[in-house]
């Protein structure tokens, strides 16, 4: 697949001005837009565990290019531990280099609660993103 060619996304959850998509067989994409809510983040958690059933590793693209902030309870559900097939490498793209350094902050502190050992890094666009993905899939798939 070259850089610009990417799978077919399908919308699988809206929450605010937040949404879900995923790309066979094992990314989800999360794209953030406005100000997060605890309650946006649970139904797109809510709606990746019923999409990853049976998925013995998953890539996470965040897109964090529209949002705008996040409230207090947004950061604690992101820290919450997920019920469905755990994330192995979390790309994010975009974003001021503030709201990286928020997001950073909040990843830091999840992978402390939930003693996770997710692969997480930040990209300037999707493009670059999605190559880095590339990568770890090709890893994850020798592993499994």
């Amino acid at each position: 697949m070259s850089r610009n060619e990417f799978r077919k996304s399908v919308q699988i959850a809206r929450a605010g001005d937040c949404v879900l998509e995923v790309e066979e067989p094992d990314l989800v994409i999360y794209r953030l837009g406005g100000v997060v809510d605890g309650h946006h983040l649970r139904a797109l958690r809510r709606a990746e565990a019923e999409w990853s059933v049976g998925k013995t590793y998953l890539l996470a693209l965040v897109d964090i290019s529209g949002l705008v902030s996040s409230t207090m309870d947004a950061r604690k559900a992101s820290t919450e531990p997920g019920t469905g097939t755990k994330n192995r490498a979390i790309a994010i793209a975009g974003g001021s280099r503030y709201t990286q350094m928020l997001v950073d902050l909040t990843m830091r502190a999840a992978r402390l609660l939930t003693r996770s050992e997710l692969n997480v890094r930040f990209f300037a666009d999707e493009v670059i993103a999605r190559d880095w993905l590339s990568v770890q899939r090709a890893e994850l798939v020798k592993l499994d």
